[in-house]
């Protein structure tokens, strides 16, 4: 696993997996490895290696620091895709949100480094656009069904949308029921649930991790699994 900054002493190893994706039943060779690890006052570092060089030309690396109350608090970048005609080749960006905004440094395809500021209401949502963050993200916003919800969603990829989109929207997330899942010999009791708008299912375990995702896109069918799962130990 790639990293922008390696586990410091101090960091205690909390949880780690890898996902692994597949396109009408082929392995795609697309991977996002992951690690939590935390620190003495409660707060939390999460890694995240999303490898596809191979498969889509993408690198995405990112170090987020997740506060004691499990959102995010600031987060550092690196995305490359040397083959994205018309698109971000090359970005470096850090983020932080600071008394309902959130801040942003960047430089993008070899350019200056800028800053920028963005106003988030109160209550808003961050829904990074990685797994490992998106089950908690998911239970959030079944949480609060019956809500206007702010959303802000990071973007990477394209200049025009960056650093992301502010959505106001009612909850597009219905809880669907318990399951269980296998992984290897070991069960796994998960919650599963469904976006309305979309044709996409993730099943999400007790820790909010994503466990599984399928969704329909262009009449194929993606399938993101995690493998190598090492759970929090509570």
């Amino acid at each position: 696993m790639r990293y922008l900054h390696p586990v410091q002493a101090h960091e205690q190893f909390v949880a780690g997996g890898v996902y692994r994706f597949s396109k009408d039943d082929k392995a795609l060779d697309k991977t996002e490895a992951w690690t939590i690890h935390s620190h003495a006052d409660g707060e939390r570092f999460i890694r995240i290696d999303m490898d596809a060089r191979r498969e889509e030309g993408k690198s995405i690396l990112v170090e987020a620091l997740q506060n004691r109350s499990g959102g995010l608090a600031r987060w550092d970048l690196r995305y490359e895709n040397a083959n994205f005609q018309g698109g971000v080749k090359l970005l470096r960006a850090s983020y932080q949100v600071v008394d309902g905004r959130l801040q942003v440094g960047f430089n993008m395809n070899a350019a200056e480094r800028q800053y920028l500021e963005v106003d988030l209401p109160a209550g808003t949502l961050i829904d990074m656009p990685l797994l490992i963050f998106r089950g908690t993200t998911i239970r959030a916003i079944a949480k609060r069904a019956a809500e206007r919800l702010s959303i802000f969603v990071p973007m990477f990829e394209h200049a025009q949308l960056f650093p992301g989109t502010l959505q106001s929207m009612n909850a597009p997330i219905d809880e669907d029921g318990d399951d269980i899942l296998m992984l290897g010999a070991r069960q796994v009791s998960v919650k599963r649930y469904r976006y309305r708008d979309r044709a996409a299912l993730y099943w999400v375990d007790k820790h909010g991790v994503v466990i599984k995702r399928v969704n329909a896109f262009k009449q194929q069918e993606i399938v993101v699994q995690i493998s190598n799962y090492v759970s929090p130990q509570n």
